[in-house]
């Protein structure tokens, strides 16, 4: 299939509005890899699709502008309490935090077993190679 055929066809369309099954994207793929006059639509398309979506774009009611202003400025006039620490120190709470998704953490009873674990194969290979001497001689 040339190029001129595939983006008639509308399979580039299909795959840039999402509608295309994976194989039909595992195709544009593959023909975008060969062909960059499909590079070239693709753009063209994403271009045309914006077009439309900023036309046919519905405005926001004109009073929510005005009430977020004045929500802000609220906010902004709100006064600032301010106090030592020493005065807060009846009020502390503590706030459950999650961990960073990228850190694992793990329970104190399994490091434990692991350092049990790696003391007793320590003491396993010493007590081998004491036992390995003790046969030589």
């Amino acid at each position: 299939m040339d190029h001129e055929r595939y983006i008639s066809d509308g399979n580039l369309e299909k795959v840039l509005l999402g509608f295309a099954t994976p194989e039909e994207e595992s195709e544009y793929r593959f023909y975008l890899d060969i062909f960059p006059e499909i590079q070239t639509e693709k753009e063209e398309v994403e271009r045309k699709i914006e077009r439309l979506a900023f036309k046919e774009a519905a405005l926001p009611p004109a009073h929510l502008k005005t009430a977020i202003m004045q929500q802000i400025a609220a906010e902004a006039t709100a006064p600032v309490v301010t106090s030592t620490w020493y005065a807060q120190r009846n009020e502390i709470h503590v706030e459950h935090v999650a961990p960073p998704p990228n850190k694992m953490r793990v329970h104190v009873g399994w490091k434990i077993l692991l350092i049990s674990l790696l003391i007793m194969i320590a003491a396993s290979v010493l007590a081998s190679v004491i036992f390995f001497a003790m046969a030589l001689k």
